[in-house]
């Protein structure tokens, strides 16, 4: 039985969750001693049910289609129902020897809720809704209407705009049946004529694009750097920012992203870098 002290949430003395807030989010983050017992066990969700996301993936399929349709699962962790989260964990107890089910289900939810914070979260979440997936790839399909899914975020496509209202009614009762709700702020339909962006991702053309503001923050960072690399310390300008590890490890993270979702602006961004080498 959880207990509650200011800011903890107590499973036993020496296993409680940090409860704190990002914006509107509540998140628990686990005690050490609980987040390692949560990795360790992760391992063996993963093996049961595989988590891949890709987000160019998950963003591909919807480029170049006339219409786009967005839809969000509404506080999607704590609305995964227990029967399902022990369903999940009865499987995966199968696979290993002496596992106890009830044990497994106390290191990994709190009040019979997925903890946002929680390694083992988003695995369970995303096994536990393999049920509601497959309904609405059914309906997809005899709509001809594309489909992906990045977690929470449901997206839609196709170039007639009816056939996604009737995906739309589809997948709205199938979510309640299953015990899941919508969040009715994020529903909405993207015509070709404005910029369809999908999990960050513009989709309006045959592949997918970073958008034009990431570009042009990539350039300039790739211009602050190039400058620090010629003067370094002597960068008393403010508007060049000072690179130390972190900062040119951000760089090279963007970079990495780019060159993964977008490759051909991945390519001018080198080619920019060094042009400016030669210059400065």
């Amino acid at each position: 039985m959880t207990y509650f002290s200011r800011n903890i949430a107590y499973i036993t003395q020496d296993i409680y969750y940090t409860i704190f807030r990002i914006g509107k989010r509540i998140i628990l983050a686990p005690c050490k001693k609980l987040k390692k017992a949560q990795r360790y066990f992760k391992r063996a969700i993963n093996w049961a049910y595989p988590l891949v996301m890709d987000i160019k993936k998950s963003a591909q399929v919807h480029c170049g289609k006339k219409w786009v349709l967005k839809m969000d699962i509404k506080d999607f962790y704590n609305s995964v129902p227990v029967e399902y989260t022990r369903l999940v964990l009865r499987n995966v107890c199968q696979r290993i020897k002496f596992a106890d089910e009830n044990y497994y289900f106390m290191l990994t939810t709190l009040d019979g809720k997925l903890p946002t914070g929680a390694p083992t979260s988003a695995h369970i979440a995303n096994a536990a809704f393999s049920p509601v997936d497959k309904r609405i790839r059914e309906y997809c399909k005899i709509y001809f209407v594309d489909y992906s899914r990045y977690m929470d975020d449901l997206t839609f496509s196709s170039d007639d705009k009816y056939l996604l209202n009737l995906v739309e009614k589809s997948v709205r009762e199938t979510l309640g049946n299953f015990g899941y709700k919508l969040n009715e702020s994020k529903t909405r339909y993207i015509s070709d004529n404005r910029r369809q962006n999908v999990l960050g991702l513009v989709v309006n053309n045959k592949t997918t694009r970073i958008p034009k503001e990431m570009r042009k923050r990539l350039r300039a960072m790739i211009h602050s750097y190039s400058i620090y690399q010629r003067e370094g310390a002597k960068v008393i300008d403010l508007k060049y920012r000072i690179w130390g590890e972190y900062e040119l490890g951000s760089l090279k993270g963007y970079l990495a992203y780019t060159k993964h979702v977008d490759k051909r602006t991945y390519e001018k961004l080198m080619q920019y870098a060094k042009k400016l080498k030669v210059k400065l």
